[in-house]
């Protein structure tokens, strides 16, 4: 009884995170189950310590993430090419749609950094526990991604004003 409270309690959460990396539903759900399935048969591994049990339920998350990812991958280019077109969110405001391409962009290590803590509400902790790095090193990797988002926002605002005519001095 105790474990299915510790996945009922995260539930929601694990879903947005593997929504918020997946964009399309149904792939998300599909991941959602594959979560709670691995979850499950490994009960017994799962820790009594409620944010250690969080921690390693993300854990999953992100490993059923990675094999997702991998699985889209071997998909044939034209599949793929549909898929990103359905996926494509053409009402989102042009400055979510920046700041999102910018993190895209990102190597893989910083983008996901940045989604750990600004989209999933993570502490330098919590990211550390998933990523396998301490938190000093996700506080400084952060300074270091948070510029990088910086820059490319900066560049795509002046090419925007070089575009419209005008430009700084």
């Amino acid at each position: 009884m105790e474990v299915e409270q510790r996945l009922t309690a995260n539930d929601a959460d694990l879903l947005r995170y593997l929504q918020r990396r997946l964009l399309d539903r149904e792939d998300a759900a599909d991941a959602f189950s594959e979560v709670l399935l691995v979850a499950w048969r490994q009960r017994r591994k799962m820790p009594a310590d409620h944010e250690q049990a969080r921690m390693w339920l993300f854990g999953i998350a992100r490993n059923v993430l990675r094999s997702t990812r991998r699985a889209g991958a071997r998909r044939t280019a034209a599949t793929q090419l549909l898929i990103d077109a359905t996926l494509t969110d053409t009402t989102a405001p042009d400055e979510a749609s920046a700041v999102r391409d910018a993190i895209a962009s990102l190597p893989k290590e910083q983008a996901e950094l940045i989604r750990l803590t600004y989209w999933d509400g993570f502490s330098s902790i919590e990211a550390g526990l998933m990523l396998g790095i301490s938190a000093s090193a996700v506080r400084s990797r952060l300074v270091g991604a948070r510029s990088a988002v910086r820059a490319l926002l900066a560049g795509d605002a002046s090419t925007r004003d070089a575009d419209q005519g005008s430009f700084t001095t």
